[in-house]
């Protein structure tokens, strides 16, 4: 006779989410406005798919701020600025409060200068990039975001972690069908989404992932480094996302982090480059040719087992808005973990 099937996880309204992550970092010490901005990012994260950057993260954001890791009372500055640039030091701020602050700096001076390159240095984990580069797209900025941080990809050839998964967003305004939005990490999978594999004792595709010990591995609880997204090329991108944020800025993570050194696996950066479309192209007609080429890809003849062809973004936002309708999954433990959070 067969099992029973698991039961479903109960759903939750996003709102309610919303209020309990905000609670929890009113009691770390955030204030309203820095607790709510790190809620959302959190809440959307779950609703587009990303759990792996989502609330599964609270407790361990919770963690470094009682560890000292995270200051999550600190207030990001500009260190020094020029019409189109901007070096942020975050002071180990949370990452969003870090990365929702320069993004909006960086649109500030866009709109004045038509763009901006801002580097984003010592912040600490910043969640899913793809959320700031979509807020910027619906400002009307086309928007690059790249980021670099503590060890945990293997570079290419190596059996250790040696590269961040340095993860890279873009993002353009769209018209009625919305933004398009690309969000992706160097690593074939993310370490998240290696966890949450591990918890149903999932096995990972051949390429994904090594052993603590280096050695390669089909079982999702053994993983423990993710392996680059095309090899070299992941590699690649990764060694050089460090040296266009970290060492660009002048704190490096890379090199003190594999070298045991004072600030070893301290902080993260990021790059943020925002144009103005405006600066650029009627912002009318550049939504107007955005639809167009959404419209023209779709209607592509499809390969077989194909039922639609997809742009960058629009599985996650028909994800958004079913979670937003039916309310979000959360595994129990996890939101018992969130309660007694929201309650110390």
């Amino acid at each position: 006779m067969p099992s029973p099937a698991p039961p479903e996880e109960p759903r939750h309204a996003p709102a309610a989410l919303h209020d309990l992550v905000t609670r929890i970092f009113r009691r770390l010490g955030s204030t309203p406005e820095d607790a709510a901005l790190i809620a959302d990012m959190l809440v959307w994260s779950n609703l587009t798919g990303r759990e792996g950057h989502g609330l599964a993260r609270v407790p361990s954001y919770a963690a470094m701020a009682r560890a000292g890791r995270m200051d999550v009372r600190a207030a990001p500055s500009i260190e020094r600025a020029l019409p189109a640039t901007l070096l942020i030091d975050a002071h180990l701020a949370p990452g969003p409060v870090a990365m929702v602050r320069a993004t909006q700096w960086a649109m500030e001076r866009a709109r004045a200068s038509g763009g901006c390159f801002a580097l984003v240095k010592r912040t600490t984990h910043t969640g899913a990039i793809g959320y700031y580069a979509l807020k910027a797209a619906e400002a009307g900025f086309a928007a690059l975001i790249f980021g670099s941080g503590k060890p945990l990809m293997a570079a290419h050839g190596a059996r250790v972690p040696s590269l961040s998964t340095s993860p890279i967003a873009l993002a353009v305004p769209g018209g009625a069908g919305g933004p398009l939005l690309l969000d992706m990490a160097t690593s074939v999978v993310s370490l998240g989404r290696l966890r949450q594999l591990a918890a149903r004792d999932a096995d990972i595709p051949e390429g994904w992932a090594l052993t603590a010990e280096g050695a390669p591995t089909r079982r999702a609880k053994e993983a423990a480094i993710p392996l680059p997204l095309g090899g070299a090329k992941g590699s690649g991108l990764a060694i050089l996302f460090e040296a266009m944020t970290s060492v660009l800025a002048g704190a490096p993570v890379v090199v003190p982090a594999l070298l045991g050194g004072a600030d070893a696996g301290r902080g993260a950066s990021a790059m943020i480059m925002v144009m103005d479309v405006a600066a650029f192209s009627p912002p009318e007609a550049f939504a107007a040719d955005v639809e167009a080429l959404r419209a023209t890809l779709k209607a592509l003849p499809r390969q077989d087992g194909m039922d639609a062809i997809f742009l960058p973004g629009e599985r996650s936002r028909a994800r958004a808005a079913q979670g937003s309708a039916e309310g979000l999954r959360v595994p129990p433990a996890l939101m018992a973990e969130l309660e007694a959070l929201a309650q110390l």
